[in-house]
C-alpha cells in the first residue's frame, strides 16, 4: 500500500473540536452536488418490502466502485459523503451515495430504520451495485463508511454472506465497541454533541416510534443520552433485549479475526466520539491512528480534502493490483 503524508492538522482546525464540527460549519467546501447522480432504489431481500435509496455516478477506466456508507443521521447529501464522491470519481471510480434504511432520502420507502445490526442491507446494496454495470461486476466494489456507517462496513467484511464483487473494506472514525462509544459520547465534554445527536435521532426515527407502545414513545422522548435511546427503542427494533446485549453482539470488534477481504481502518487519537481502535493490524486488516484528526474531520495541511481520502486512495489501488495479480502456482 503507498502510504499517504502523516496527517498534520491545517489552520484553523487546530483542535479535536473544531476538527469534528467543520463539514457543519457554514461554508463552501470542496465536493459533487448534493443533487447529481442517478437516483435508483433497492429492493431488501429480508421479506419487509423495505426499500434503500442511492445515488450512482458512474466512472471511466478500470477502478472498483466505491459504495459511500454514511453515519449516524448521514445521509447520500452529507459534506464528506459529497467530498469523497467527488475525490473518487475525479480518480475514475463509479460512486454510489447510499442512504440507509429509513433515513430522510428514503423515509417513504421503508417502514423500518438502520441499526448495527442491518448488516444484510449493505450486502443487499452491494449486490443491486453490481447490476448497474457489468464492469462493477468485473472490476469490484470497495465499501467505504463513515462512524456508524464504517462499522457496518466492517462486520460486512466479515460475514458469511459477503457477496463476491465486493474486495476492501475501509472505514473513517468507526465504533468498534459500541459500548464504548456509548460511554464516550456521554461524557459531560460531549454534552452538546450527544443533544445535537439525539434531537436529530428522535427526528429521523418518528416514524418507527410513533407506531410503538406509549411505554416506549415516553422512553424515546426521556433519553438523556444515546444509550437511554439504544435501550428505548434501537435494541427492541435490533431484536436484542437491551443496550447493553445489542452493542455486545454487533460490535465489529468481535468480528475482526473473520475478515474475508482486507480492511482499512482510520482513527484519530484525539476523537471525542469515538475511542481509538484497540485492535492489532494482520494480514488482512491495517490500522492506521493519527495524531489529531477528532471524528471525520481529518483536515490538513497540503490538501483541501480530507486527509483520509489519500490514505483510502492508496489502500484501494493495493486492493485492487492484489485483485488482479495471477495467483500464485
Amino acid at each position: 500500500m503507498e502510504p499517504a503524508p502523516p496527517f498534520r492538522r491545517r489552520w484553523p482546525w487546530l483542535t479535536a473540536d473544531l476538527q469534528t464540527i467543520r463539514n457543519v460549519l457554514p461554508g463552501r467546501l470542496a465536493g459533487i452536488p448534493p443533487e447529481s447522480g442517478q437516483r435508483f432504489e433497492i429492493p431488501l431481500r429480508d421479506g419487509s418490502g423495505d426499500r434503500l435509496v442511492a445515488r450512482y455516478h458512474p466512472g471511466y477506466g478500470a477502478a472498483p466502485a466505491i459504495i459511500l456508507v454514511p453515519g449516524l443521521t448521514g445521509c447520500e447529501a452529507s459534506r464528506h459523503v459529497l467530498q469523497a464522491a467527488g475525490a473518487f470519481l475525479a480518480a475514475g471510480h463509479p460512486a454510489i451515495r447510499l442512504n440507509l434504511r429509513g433515513s430522510p432520502p428514503g423515509r417513504t420507502l421503508a417502514r423500518g430504520h438502520y441499526h448495527m445490526g442491518r448488516v444484510r442491507d449493505l450486502a443487499d446494496a452491494c449486490l443491486a451495485a453490481a447490476e448497474l454495470d457489468p464492469a462493477i461486476r468485473e472490476r469490484g466494489i470497495v465499501v467505504l463508511g463513515y462512524s456508524m456507517g464504517g462499522a457496518l462496513a466492517l462486520r460486512l467484511a466479515a460475514a458469511p454472506y459477503l457477496p463476491a464483487t465486493v474486495m476492501a473494506a475501509v472505514s473513517i472514525s468507526a465504533p468498534l465497541d459500541l459500548a464504548a462509544a456509548a460511554d464516550r459520547v456521554a461524557r459531560l465534554r460531549n454534552r452538546f454533541y450527544e443533544r445535537w445527536l439525539l434531537a436529530r435521532l428522535r427526528e429521523e426515527t418518528e416514524p418507527v416510534w410513533r407506531r410503538a407502545p406509549a411505554a416506549v414513545q415516553n422512553a424515546v422522548a426521556a433519553a438523556r443520552h444515546i444509550r437511554d435511546f439504544d435501550d428505548a427503542l434501537t435494541a427492541g427494533e435490533a431484536g436484542f433485549r437491551d443496550a447493553a446485549d445489542y452493542y455486545a453482539s454487533c460490535s465489529p470488534a468481535r468480528s475482526l479475526g473473520a475478515l474475508r477481504v482486507p480492511a482499512l481502518i482510520v482513527h484519530a487519537d484525539d476523537d471525542p466520539w469515538v475511542p481509538p481502535p484497540s485492535v492489532a493490524a494482520s494480514s488482512r486488516l491495517r490500522v492506521v491512528v493519527t495524531r489529531g484528526g477528532g471524528h471525520v474531520g481529518f483536515h490538513g495541511k497540503g490538501s483541501r480534502l480530507p486527509w483520509y481520502l489519500a490514505a483510502a486512495a492508496g489502500f484501494v489501488r493495493a486492493s485492487a493490483d492484489a485483485c488482479r495479480a495471477p495467483a500464485a502456482p
